[in-house]
Formats: structure tokens, C-alpha cells, sequence
């Protein structure tokens, strides 16, 4: 039997000291790895809010690039200009071409569409997939509106025409919409026109003044967003005749 003195150990100093710096690692390990995939969810989310951004200019730049100077009828039978601009129901309307038919249908319907866009309560029952979308990025209590897209089935409406509505953007602090719209003023050979000045307009269609002729050229957005600040896009308008 071994004398008790010559038994080797841990001194409860050194027992402490070993626990300390397990948890010591234990906790950074937690922090650390807790970091991760925080910003794992932000790169997620910060993804999804470009794929949302990307969806709009797809869906805004397919609209305006194809704007046709077409004037329809609406649920009264009244004549609506081929584009309104803070001038009825929807802060944009307006008239576009290239809406294409399934290649098997038996019933092809004209190819012109009249589309308008819009901001809704977020909390409304048309923003519910947007609402849907912001809860999945962790956003428990959204604010602000989304922007919506109207679209009709048919280009002059009936009494029971109903549009359908298609979320584009899922938050939108403020939007401001104008054209820049060019005055032409007729020559004395009555044939070719003189530009006699541009102006934005938050309104259109607008008052004719005096000879001048209006014709708009460009349209221009500004969006406010949440998460990624204030964006502007522009667009060239083919305004020919009215057809």
C-alpha cells in the first residue's frame, strides 16, 4: 500500500480553473455560432427583399415599355384617356400592348391590357402575401403599405368588370409618380412643331394651353423603401396617335 502523501491530484484551485475556462469556450462557442446564423437570416432576407425589387422592375418595365396610346371605356361607358395620373380611382392607369394569348386557346382575346398600380394598407386583404412574406423574413409587425397591380380582363369595361389585383412590392413608405411631358407648338406651315419646353407633370391628362400640343415622353418613380432607401426609375413612353 502506497503511503497517502505520495498519492498525485488535482487541487481544487486547478479544478476550478479547468470548469472556468470550459465555460469560458462554451459561452464563445454559443455567441459565435448564434452570429452565424443571425447573419445567415439577414443575408436570407436581404436576398429575398432584391428578388422582391427584381420582381418589380421586371413587372413595372414589361407594363410601361409596352404603354400604348389607346383610350378605353370604363364601367359607365365614359371615354378614359390611354394613361391617368393621379386622376381617378388608382394613382397610374394606363393602356399596354404585348398581353399574349396561350398558343392552344380556343378563344384568344385581344392583346391589349389596361393595368393600374396602387398602394394598400399592409394589413388589407389584398396585401395578405405580402404579409404573409414579411412574417416568413421575421418582420412580426409590418408597417407601411405594399404596392399592388390591377389588371382587367377586358380593355372597355362592363358594369361587372373586376380587376385582379397582384402584390409587387411588399413594403413602400411612399411613392411619387410624374411625367415629363413635352410642348410642341405648331410651325406657321402647319406641318412640322416647334418644342416650346418640358415640364414634370404630377397630372395627367392635363389642361391644353393656348397652340400648344402636350405629348408625354418619360415617366418616372420614386419609391421609398424600408430596408433599402429611396430607388428612382424612368421609363421612355411611345406615345403616338391615339388608336
Amino acid at each position: 500500500m502506497r503511503p497517502l502523501s505520495a498519492v498525485k491530484g488535482f487541487t481544487l484551485l486547478e479544478v476550478l480553473i479547468a470548469v472556468s475556462i470550459t465555460a469560458m469556450i462554451g459561452v464563445a462557442s454559443t455567441q459565435l455560432l448564434s452570429n452565424v446564423i443571425d447573419s445567415k437570416q439577414a443575408s436570407e432576407v436581404r436576398s429575398e427583399q432584391l428578388v422582391s425589387l427584381q420582381r418589380f422592375n421586371m413587372v413595372a418595365s414589361r407594363d410601361l415599355e409596352q404603354f400604348i396610346n389607346r383610350s378605353i371605356r370604363d364601367a359607365y361607358g365614359d371615354a378614359q384617356a390611354s394613361l391617368l395620373l393621379d386622376s381617378g380611382d388608382f394613382p397610374l392607369e394606363f393602356t399596354r400592348a404585348g398581353w399574349r394569348n396561350s398558343p392552344v386557346s380556343t378563344d384568344p382575346r385581344a392583346e391589349l391590357q389596361r393595368v393600374a398600380y396602387r398602394l394598400e394598407a399592409i394589413d388589407s386583404e389584398v396585401c395578405e402575401p405580402a404579409l404573409q412574406r414579411l412574417q416568413s423574413w421575421g418582420v412580426t409587425e409590418p408597417e407601411h403599405d405594399c404596392l399592388v397591380r390591377y389588371f382587367w380582363p377586358v380593355l372597355d369595361r362592363a358594369s361587372d368588370s373586376v380587376p385582379q389585383a397582384q402584390v409587387v412590392l411588399e413594403q413602400v413608405e411612399r411613392l411619387e409618380i410624374d411625367l415629363l411631358v413635352q410642348q410642341e407648338r405648331k410651325a406657321s406651315d402647319g406641318q412640322s412643331a416647334e418644342i416650346s419646353g418640358r415640364d414634370w407633370y404630377t397630372a395627367w391628362p392635363a389642361l391644353q394651353s393656348g397652340s400648344d400640343e402636350e405629348r408625354p415622353l418619360a415617366i418616372r418613380w420614386r419609391l421609398t423603401l424600408p430596408a433599402l432607401g429611396e430607388i428612382e426609375r424612368q421609363w421612355l413612353l411611345s406615345w403616338g396617335a391615339d388608336s
